[in-house]
């Protein structure tokens, strides 16, 4: 796979890149083309180094959202990084389409996710039923409602699993797409799209501020150009 990178910020300790449609992060038994090993082959090749680029991973985004993926060039970086991510000092905000609702526009969600294997989702309460269950918390503010839809961006508090496609399922209004959380959309793509993160370098010690834009040439997007762009000022 001939795939060049998207790349939205790049230093000597971190590369962060536009993430597409499709593609997983790490490979996994039944899918090799991921990003790590394409964006290694695409890097030695760039700088014309032997053996495999150093890419450290400390954040995902699944195979069918799309936007900013911050990834490790080295491992002091990666460490200091996820030091960040632990103390809740990056800030992540994502763009979701829904259909519409009665949901107030502007709100906090907090519920317990549980691993469920055997469909490779998330269990998702209002209330803790067991001690190895995750609280998971995120802001949202409903930007626009264009017909029967509407655009959601999202603040993530806490970092889990499927977390913001599990809560607005479990609110009653699925990401549109998201057919393994209910959704009945003849999409082929989760509308869901990390557009910014932000954090202070821990080792240049230098604010960094990252966004992606949505590929407005998606159907999926177009209707909420302006007000993307929009709200995109504004962060």
């Amino acid at each position: 796979m001939n795939w060049i990178p998207h790349i939205l910020y790049e230093d000597n300790h971190y590369i962060a890149i536009s993430k597409p449609f499709g593609l997983i992060v790490q490979p996994e038994e039944n899918e090799k083309e991921a990003i790590i090993p394409l964006l290694q082959e695409y890097i030695g090749k760039r700088d014309e180094k032997p053996g495999k680029a150093f890419i450290g991973v400390m954040h995902r985004l699944d195979k069918l959202v799309t936007g900013v993926l911050v990834l490790a060039r080295t491992s002091k970086g990666q460490e200091r990084f996820n030091e960040l991510l632990k103390n809740k000092k990056v800030t992540k905000y994502y763009l979701a389409i829904t259909e519409r609702s009665k949901i107030v526009h502007d709100g906090t969600l907090t519920h317990f996710f549980s691993r469920k294997e055997e469909d490779y989702r998330m269990n998702v309460s209002v209330s803790r039923r067991s001690s190895s269950d995750q609280e998971a918390i995120l802001k949202y503010h409903i930007i626009s409602v264009i017909d029967d839809t509407q655009l959601w961006a999202i603040e993530l508090i806490t970092g889990r699993r499927h977390q913001i496609r599990g809560q607005l399922a479990a609110m009653g209004t699925p990401i549109l797409g998201d057919k393994r959380y209910g959704s009945n959309s003849s999409l082929d793509q989760i509308a869901l799209h990390c557009a910014f993160m932000g954090f202070d370098h821990p080792i240049k010690h230098k604010g960094i501020d990252i966004k992606d834009i949505p590929n407005m040439d998606k159907v999926i997007w177009r209707p909420y150009k302006q007000a993307i762009l929009d709200w995109m000022k504004s962060i």
